[in-house]
């Protein structure tokens, strides 16, 4: 997933990743995954963090090597950059769609892992991804957005029209294809 990056972005990424990984081995805990989200303003626990590791640990070292990082990454923007038209028209929960698609609910894995990403993003805790936030998501990781660009992006998917995204609008955005 993280081939969504071009070679400018990803190097950028690295030099975050390397900030995050404060002891220098190459990958990333969940203590200084804790740490480095402390320093963007994000308030969380060990007991996140380690959920959040776990939902991109794809060779099970309970750590997030870089490749893994990119990919987490990726989730947060794919869609945000690479795809703006994303539900633009649709009225369909996450549930409903998966219902559609599969016959069955969105597993419990799989919601929790978008509501961890959902709240990693809310950094006032206000239960909305708002676009102050995602400006200072986009300013942490060297691609600044302006403001009205952002507002822009939060139409697509912004189907109650309070120019903020919330959980059910994420959900639904993260469950597209």
């Amino acid at each position: 997933m993280s081939e969504v990056f071009s070679k400018d972005q990803v190097d950028k990424f690295k030099v975050i990743f390397d900030q995050f990984d404060q002891n220098g081995d190459g990958d990333i805990s969940a203590k200084e995954l804790k740490g480095a989200l402390k320093m963007l303003g994000q308030k969380t626990d060990t007991k996140s963090c380690k959920k959040m590791i776990k939902a991109y640990d794809k060779n099970n070292t309970k750590r997030m090597e870089f490749r893994e990082f990119l990919d987490m990454m990726a989730n947060v923007f794919q869609y945000h950059l690479s795809h703006p038209e994303v539900n633009k028209d649709t009225q369909v929960t996450p549930i409903e769609e998966s219902q559609k698609q599969n016959g069955a609910g969105i597993d419990d894995a799989t919601n929790r892992k978008m509501e961890d990403l959902f709240d990693s993003l809310d950094v006032d805790e206000s239960g909305f991804i708002d676009p102050e936030e995602i400006v200072k998501l986009t300013e942490t990781l060297g691609e600044k957005m302006a403001i009205d660009e952002v507002k822009e992006l939060i139409k697509q998917v912004d189907k109650d029209g309070d120019g903020r995204v919330n959980k059910e609008e994420f959900k639904r955005l993260m469950c597209s294809k």
